[in-house]
């Protein structure tokens, strides 16, 4: 059984994950073990999507780094291939994320 704070800050985790969402907010009372199952496992899926976009920050901070504006320019013009082509979702994580799991976490709570 969680208590009231535990379930608050539940949804303080899934609103860093996938934004705040009403609908969700509303069944936060009903939150439970289940649920917290339920948004582990959203997590672990969230980072492995977002493991592209890590990786490209990464590589892109080593090559050029950040610390100057224009280091994107500089990047380019050098026509370095030191970055790996990869498949980006960002947004796309967000909304992927977001439909596979809000259901799950709804019914979990009710």
């Amino acid at each position: 059984m969680l208590t009231t704070p535990e379930k608050e800050y539940l949804y303080e985790i899934i609103s860093a994950v996938i934004g705040n969402d009403p609908s969700i907010r509303q069944y936060r009372h009903g939150f439970n073990e289940r649920t917290v199952v339920i948004v582990e496992e959203m997590i672990v899926a969230s980072g492995r999507c977002n493991d592209g976009m890590k990786q490209l920050l990464t590589d892109l901070m080593l090559v050029g780094g950040f610390a100057t504006k224009g280091w994107l320019k500089k990047i380019i013009k050098k026509g370095r291939k030191a970055l790996k082509a990869k498949e980006l979702h960002g947004y796309g994580c967000l909304v992927a994320v977001k439909s596979r799991w809000k259901n799950a976490i709804i019914t979990s709570a009710i």
